[in-house]
């Protein structure tokens, strides 16, 4: 049985722990300065492109993701994509908007509190000068045949946005032309041919109204930037952002298929340290002061990684983002759900997806990473632990600590996180809370790691039973979503004496991540 104990003035939690310690080996000091709590991390996330949010599925999947952690901005590909039907022409050869798709796009992330960060593409059929296409879906990578049909089309469709929503409203959106056109694989063109292209682009932007944000280059790998930015400078190409994309896997860029033997970069500076470079080339550029947004993210670029199923991908999550926290303006995840289609429709419940969610709407580990973040009290305060964020607003008090041990894969990615990676016991973590008013606190702590809202490991578990295509049996999925509800663990109340110190002490195991909930109740 948990219970408390007060040792020199401190109070202590016991029960869980085998000993008390005298000395805590995280502290926190809630009198000491305070800083506002830093919202980079729910800034925007990803989908896989426009056209899928007129399927119900999908947007069932958006509100439940947005009822917990509640995201700003969100990024998808394809909004002008074939799909969509946004232009034809008539019988003349004029150009013939249509933007009912894109309407019921846009207040599908309206209906949920959510604002669109527009990736400008594909190449639309009318406009487009090839029939190079990516993906299952088919979106056309090549230039338009025009520039000036192509800023018409951006015209049009700002204009329609504007009288939809108000000027005041678009203002508030970001549009990023294109995606990943260092990567043949995306742009038929050359990087001249791009840099042409984002400055037409950027120009009919202004032309709508001086105050909508446009940026770019979207590179794929923090490629170009120099260059671009460099370019915009020479031919005075309007720029209110730079974006860019970076994954922590080590094999490539594009894998839509699962056959690129993907594997999860394990150096402790992988990911952030390229990332902190990057904000460093800015600031030496001509534009030292532009935000920079990573407008995608993760630990792999692969639909079918099973690193995102995996426990493990909470642990990536949190750690990556506070290292990248000082150097960036927003990251977005890429994605929310594993209804994504880039290689074709899901045929299986864990493909190892993008998704923080899977094709049921089940809930992954990473999926607690950011809920976990999201009950961050409004200011955070300063600690010797870099694996440590405390929050407090009022009586309330908000903690989300974890480890973070780099896995040692002998193999690739799949079928390495597929495998049953047990964690090692860790110490007790103690963590000392200063600066508390003396009193009883209510305390709720939340667990992600192995076995511990572990939507993969459970299904493993249960010897992977098979349903229909990607959708689980009734049994199983009803079984599944039992155990990764990220129902709260309330404890003994924490007794805080009049010195206004208490401990708290946290079982911990390897890429284990806890959300630790204190209410001052008297």
């Amino acid at each position: 049985m948990n219970s408390m104990i007060r040792v020199s003035g401190v109070a202590c939690a016991v029960g869980f722990a085998a000993v008390c310690l005298g000395q805590a080996e995280s502290t926190v000091d809630f009198s000491a300065k305070s800083r506002p709590t830093n919202l980079m991390p729910t800034f925007s996330i990803g989908s896989d492109r426009a056209a899928i949010f007129l399927r119900d599925s999908h947007q069932r999947d958006l509100k439940a993701l947005q009822d917990s952690i509640h995201f700003r901005y969100l990024r998808c590909h394809g909004i002008f994509n074939e799909e969509m039907g946004v232009v034809t022409r008539d019988t003349s050869g004029k150009l013939v908007f249509h933007w009912e798709k894109v309407d019921t796009f846009i207040d599908r992330l309206k209906d949920v509190g959510i604002r669109p960060f527009v990736e400008f593409g594909y190449m639309p059929e009318a406009l487009a000068k090839g029939k190079d296409t990516v993906f299952w879906y088919r979106g056309n990578s090549t230039p338009p045949k025009s520039s000036q049909e192509w800023a018409a089309l951006l015209s049009e469709f700002l204009n329609h946005e504007i009288k939809r929503f108000g000027i005041g409203e678009v203002r508030k959106w970001f549009f990023e032309v294109w995606n990943e056109p260092n990567l043949d694989y995306f742009w038929r063109g050359t990087q001249q041919e791009y840099f042409d292209f984002y400055a037409v682009s950027a120009r009919a932007v202004k032309a709508v109204d001086s105050r909508l944000k446009v940026g770019g280059p979207s590179t794929a790998g923090l490629g170009w930037i120099k260059e671009f930015l460099g370019y915009c400078k020479l031919k005075k190409a309007p720029i209110d952002f730079v974006s860019s994309h970076h994954y922590g896997a080590t094999e490539g860029f594009v894998d839509p298929n699962g056959r690129g033997h993907t594997t999860l970069d394990t150096r402790p500076e992988a990911l952030y340290a390229d990332i902190l470079r990057t904000r460093q080339d800015i600031k030496s550029s001509p534009f030292p002061k532009l935000p920079f947004y990573i407008t995608e993210w993760g630990p792999s670029y692969s639909q079918v990684d099973p690193i995102h199923d995996n426990y493990i991908c909470a642990a990536w999550i949190l750690d990556k983002l506070s290292k990248s926290a000082p150097a960036v303006d927003g990251m977005s995840y890429w994605a929310f759900s594993d209804q994504f289609e880039e290689g074709g429709p899901i045929n299986e419940p864990f493909p190892g997806g993008f998704g923080l969610l899977n094709f049921d709407g089940l809930r992954k580990p990473g999926f607690f990473a950011y809920s976990f973040l999201a009950r961050l009290q409004n200011r955070t305060y300063g600690s010797n632990d870099p694996k440590l964020i405390a929050t407090k607003d009022g009586q309330k008090v908000a903690l989300v600590t974890w480890d973070y041990t780099e896995p040692k894969p002998t193999e690739p990615n799949n079928p390495f996180f597929h495998g049953d990676i047990v964690p090692t016991e860790l110490p007790i973590k103690t963590i000392q809370l200063a600066g508390l008013n003396p009193g009883q606190y209510r305390v709720k702590r939340t667990c992600v790691g192995y076995m511990k809202n572990d939507v993969f490991g459970e299904y493993r578990k249960l010897g992977q039973p098979k349903g229909k295509g990607a959708h689980l049996p009734e049994d199983t999925l009803r079984r599944l979503k039992a155990a990764t509800m990220g129902e709260a663990e309330l404890q003994p109340n924490l007794t805080v004496p009049s010195s206004g110190i208490g401990t708290l002490a946290v079982p911990m195991r390897t890429n284990d991540c806890w959300l630790i909930e204190l209410e001052h109740i008297q």
